[in-house]
């Protein structure tokens, strides 16, 4: 069985080392993890770049050893916000009432407390596996997915791979991606006691975003729905009594495996000149994370479902992740057969008093014990 008091101190004590990003500072979390990863016998090694950002890569097994699997979590978290609302300091790490608090509890250190405490379970029992296993503790995924991105860029590969993010203990095969585009709307500033002979941005931009409201998408998916458009930002004006000239919208689409940026992007701007004349309005898109989707029927499913079945007794059906990940680089660019699986709630992440319970952690690290038994057997 694996250790609870072992799961509870590592997650607790990861969430007391800060690592928001932004402004991205992993390092320490990073050395931190290096060190418990040394402990259980595993080969490591801590990538630094960008002066405090890290990856932290555990190795058990040989270079280029075969079955193989990847344990991919991340060490960054978004930021805290306002302390003075969290009910405990968000780094303190709490342990109450079944329940562990802070930011990124759920998203993801008590993932990667989890997978560590998988391996040490298998350390414990002196490794009664073959093939190889690969921990990718990694930076920068709550932003542009630096570290996960560089681990492909070093051309390191394994047969599968397991993302932790918080799915509630089902697994998921696919999902969205993430698409950010900005709207800037053009006017003409005049004194604010004349507005008639100006044009004011901010109302070319509230008139979109009332369309905005109303968007529906014909596309669906299976396992993930249908696609969403919200407004996140909006930024105009220079003073009270100037009518802007100018005012930006960003939107947050999360996009489905069949829908491309450039055409989305496009849609955008039919809707726009509906109402705006072309001239006054630009549509840019200013970041792009693919989704990503591994076929129900790869063996890493299947195991992975009747893991959970041995451990919760519950049989469960596959499911969609709705936020986005780093799975998007796996399987994109480096080709592996990836699930997404991990304790805790997506709705309970990135929220003031985030929190985690500690029973979902130790299921987590009995059902990642079991897959990689059943993998590397």
């Amino acid at each position: 069985m694996v250790s609870q008091d072992y799961i509870v101190e590592i997650a607790s004590k990861l969430v007391k080392i800060n690592s928001e990003n932004p402004p991205g500072r992993e390092f320490d979390i990073a050395s931190f993890v290096a060190d418990e990863l040394v402990k259980l016998g595993i080969k490591t090694v801590v990538d630094r770049f960008e002066d405090s950002r890290a990856n932290v890569i555990g190795v058990w097994g040989e270079e280029y050893q075969s079955p193989s699997i990847m344990l991919n979590t991340h060490l960054d978290t978004v930021p805290a916000g306002d302390r003075e609302k969290w009910s405990f300091p968000p780094f303190s790490g709490e342990v109450r009432e079944g329940k562990i608090f802070g930011r990124g509890a759920v998203d993801a250190k008590g993932i990667l407390a989890s997978f560590l405490g998988a391996l040490r379970e298998l350390a414990d029992r002196g490794w009664p596996l073959r093939g190889r296993i690969i921990l990718a503790a990694v930076a920068d995924e709550e932003v542009e997915g630096k570290g996960t991105k560089k681990l492909i860029a070093s051309n390191l590969r394994t047969d599968y791979a397991i993302v932790g993010e918080p799915t509630s203990l089902y697994v998921c095969t696919a999902h969205k991606g993430r698409l950010v585009i900005e709207v800037d709307f053009h006017g003409r500033s005049v004194h604010a006691s004349t507005p008639s002979k100006g044009v004011n941005a901010i109302y070319y931009a509230s008139q979109f975003i009332e369309k905005i409201q109303k968007i529906k998408f014909k596309e669906k998916h299976f396992l993930l729905g249908s696609p969403t458009c919200t407004a996140t930002l909006i930024k105009g004006g220079i003073k009270d009594n100037i009518v802007p000239d100018s005012c930006n919208v960003t939107l947050d689409l999360r996009i489905l495996p069949s829908m491309k940026p450039n055409i989305v992007s496009r849609t955008l701007e039919k809707i726009i000149r509906e109402d705006i004349p072309r001239k006054y309005f630009q549509v840019r898109v200013v970041n792009y994370i693919p989704p990503a989707e591994t076929p129900i029927e790869n063996p890493l499913v299947r195991i992975a479902r009747e893991s959970i079945k041995e451990v919760t007794g519950r049989r469960v059906m596959v499911k969609g992740f709705q936020a986005t990940c780093d799975m998007s680089f796996l399987v994109n660019h480096a080709r592996i057969p990836t699930i997404i699986l991990g304790p805790g709630r997506i709705e309970d992440a990135h929220v003031i008093d985030e929190a985690v319970e500690v029973q979902d952690l130790v299921k987590a690290a009995e059902i990642y014990v079991k897959i990689l038994e059943k993998i590397l057997r």
